[in-house]
């Protein structure tokens, strides 16, 4: 029986307490595949978040729109020129809040009120940072979407104007207006919800407010030259309905503004279309940094994803306050 027992304390003390290199290898590797089959379920949750939040910044402008109506019973301008006396338009550039946007105009309903009040509203918005450099300079949070670049990424198109995520429903393009004389659209352009001097009220919206477009995003690139998304200046804070969400048929933009062809932003491409503020073309899509679509404000206040994958005449019936000849039915989308 000694022994036995003997023996068996000798077995026993004689066992290893650590891996071979072969187990902690096989240890490792099965780490790997679990980190390797968590790492996209934690991204998608991740994005998941992040769109949620640009799609309630979306739903905080419905918000704002609709208090700028109630207040003004109209809803805010695409952007505003001050009509001239006689002709040409151009005599009232730098005037009376002359290029000032639709954002501009919803920041007392956006918390912003200090911003809006320190602006010189009988100068024009087309000078910053020299003139109202202050107002067009400044980024504002909720109008960036957090699946793209943040504030301290970008820097100002021209040294003085901010740029934001989120675009206006400009209609089918190109926006080829840059002040009014008179009629603030040429014959034949789809505006949309809106466009310079702009005062549609809920009541145009004869398709039904939830079947409008008015905003939706576009790619906010770090290239400091690129206009798209520039939120004070009227090149800027607009998008157009002529293609599918997220295509890549490049935008109508400045020459100076898709420096390179647009090979220095290959996610958002460009074509230069124009040299100046008069006259001007423009046509951008909406972009975004969401796999699959973009973010959708409508009338009502309401904000949804779209898919890319959308019927294109649907997604040009969305652009349109009533019906236009030939038009799609919106229905569910």
């Amino acid at each position: 029986m000694a022994r036995t027992r003997t023996a068996l304390f000798s077995v026993r003390s004689t066992r290893r307490g650590a891996f071979t290199l072969v187990e902690l290898l096989v240890v490792i590797a099965i780490i790997g595949i679990l980190v390797a089959l968590l790492l996209p379920a934690i991204q998608a949750a991740r994005e998941a978040a992040r769109r949620a939040q640009c799609l309630n910044n979306l739903k905080q402008l419905g918000i704002a729109m609709h208090s700028h109506h109630d207040q003004n019973k109209v809803l805010p301008p695409g952007f505003f020129w001050p009509k001239p006396a006689v002709p040409p338009c151009d005599s009232t550039a730098h005037t009376k809040g002359s290029e000032s946007t639709w954002i501009a105009h919803l920041l007392p309903f956006m918390e912003q009120n200090a911003l809006y009040d320190g602006a010189d509203w009988t100068t024009g918005f087309g000078l910053a940072p020299g003139v109202n450099g202050e107002l067009c300079g400044t980024h504002l949070p909720t109008m960036l979407c957090p699946s793209g670049p943040h504030a301290k990424q970008l820097g100002l198109w021209y040294s003085g104007y901010a740029r934001g995520s989120y675009v206006a429903n400009n209609g089918l393009g190109p926006m080829v207006e840059s002040c009014s004389d008179s009629s603030p659209l040429p014959s034949g352009r789809v505006g949309g919800a809106f466009f310079v001097n702009s005062t549609l009220t809920l009541a145009d919206f004869r398709d039904g407010t939830s079947q409008t477009a008015l905003v939706s995003e576009t790619r906010v690139v770090t290239d400091n030259n690129d206009q798209r998304g520039v939120m004070h200046y009227p090149e800027g804070p607009f998008y157009h309905h002529n293609y599918t969400p997220n295509s890549m048929i490049p935008d109508q933009v400045r020459v100076a503004a898709c420096p390179g062809g647009g090979v220095n932003t290959p996610e958002a491409p460009c074509v230069g279309a124009y040299s100046g503020w008069r006259p001007r073309s423009v046509l951008m899509t909406a972009r975004s940094y969401h796999p699959g679509g973009v973010g959708l404000l409508l009338a009502d206040a309401s904000s949804r994803f779209i898919s890319e994958s959308i019927d294109l005449e649907l997604w040009k019936a969305l652009c349109t306050p009533k019906a236009i000849t030939n038009e799609a039915s919106v229905g569910s989308f």
